[in-house]
């Protein structure tokens, strides 16, 4: 064999190795699996809000743990995990909650993407809606399946499909969210006006952004007016958002972004003005914002306003649980009484006699309480006389 063939033949050798090499990786990208959903993905475009949040993430705060390890309850039934044999929410790893710049009041979705069981999440469903009277229904709409009570149209129905997304709704928010899931319609992703927000907020683990469309904001102007706040800088904003990020220490990133920088600036005077105020005040400091609040850095930045702090994680933990308590999220135990003097004459600790006749007047109650000063001296025989109690017909014995 010539030298010339026998190199034609390795180089030809060569070539279908390399193609084959090839077509074998080729192959092997087309047959791995599809990336998993993204909540976001099920968010349809045209949104007037919408919030993130990173469970994984959040799951490892010392400050935001306690909240997502605590048994989840449905009113009236008892613990999630009783009733559905397993706790949908325990491998979710991203929520997206929307709320759509039109449509009728109230509307919101949520969508959940993560580790999704979806035959036992319709399964739990259909059983919540029994266990509550109602008439659990299935049908299936694009790739999801949904179920909703019959007798309670219009309450809202979840749907899912195998891989996820899980989403909740109602009525046509939630076709509007599957048609977006399965490409039919674009997603919020696909418009530049949130990503815009986005990006000037940052990554977090929890996220929140709002666009205000030309009509809510000529609606704003239009309130601004009619309260004599017609120049105001607020008729300026477009969009605003806020991002939580974690770390060694947690950081608050507050951004807004108006149309021009002038007013921009002067929403920002006005801020400082409000958070130096809101900071003195007496309730604010009690439950430990005001000293949160003297540290927030309000700066404008062109057409962008940004608002940013730092706490500790311990900080953190201690203002997230005092607001959740005042929000209701929680309920303290309630600390015992404290002892009450014993009760003279039969009454009550207040040394009120018991019974209807014998209930102090109006005055005793609301009247405040005179200064030992003012009252002037008591009477000589007050400490030795017994008191009097008074008797159904008037009199006093």
């Amino acid at each position: 064999m010539q030298t010339r063939t026998r190199d034609g033949l390795v180089l030809l050798l060569a070539g279908v190795l390399l193609g084959g090499g090839l077509a074998w990786l080729l192959g092997r990208r087309q047959e791995a699996p599809p990336a998993a959903p993204r909540a976001l993905d099920a968010v349809p475009a045209g949104a007037l809000l919408v919030a993130t949040l990173d469970l994984p993430a959040l799951r490892a705060s010392p400050a935001f743990a306690p909240f997502l390890r605590e048994e989840r309850e449905i009113p009236g039934l008892g613990k999630v995990r009783d009733v559905c044999g397993f706790d949908p929410l325990a491998a979710l790893t991203e929520v997206a909650v929307a709320i759509p710049a039109a449509g009728e009041s109230g509307d919101f979705g949520l969508a959940a993407s993560g580790a999704v069981q979806d035959e036992a999440l319709l399964a739990c469903a259909s059983k919540v809606i029994k266990a509550r009277g109602g008439q659990p229904v299935v049908s299936t709409i694009g790739s999801f399946r949904a179920v909703r009570d019959s007798s309670a149209e219009g309450h809202g129905e979840i749907a899912v499909r195998p891989g996820g997304p899980i989403l909740l709704g109602g009525g046509a928010y939630l076709r509007a969210m599957i048609d977006a899931a399965d490409g039919r319609a674009p997603a919020v992703g696909a418009t530049d006006a949130h990503d815009e927000i986005a990006r000037e907020v940052g990554e977090g683990a929890a996220r929140v952004t709002v666009v205000l469309t030309p009509e809510q904001r000529a609606e704003l102007g239009r309130e601004l007016a009619a309260s004599g706040a017609g120049r105001s800088p607020a008729a300026s904003i477009r969009s605003g958002g806020a991002g939580v990020a974690l770390g060694p220490e947690i950081a608050v990133h507050g951004v807004v972004l108006c149309d021009a920088e002038a007013p921009c600036a002067a929403l920002g005077a006005e801020l400082r003005a409000a958070r130096d105020a809101r900071a003195e005040d007496f309730a604010t400091r009690l439950i430990g914002f005001g000293a949160v609040l003297e540290r927030v850095a309000i700066a404008a930045e062109g057409k962008a306003l940004h608002a940013r702090v730092k706490l500790s994680a311990e900080e953190a933990g201690v203002l997230v649980d005092r607001l959740a308590s005042l929000r209701g999220l929680r309920q303290p135990a309630q600390p015992p009484s404290p002892a009450l003097p014993p009760a003279r004459d039969g009454g009550d600790a207040r040394g009120w006699p018991h019974g209807d006749a014998a209930a102090p007047p109006p005055d005793a109650v609301i009247a405040p309480r005179q200064r030992r000063e003012d009252a002037g001296a008591p009477p000589p025989d007050a400490a030795t006389a017994p008191r009097q109690r008074v008797t159904p017909d008037g009199g006093a014995r």
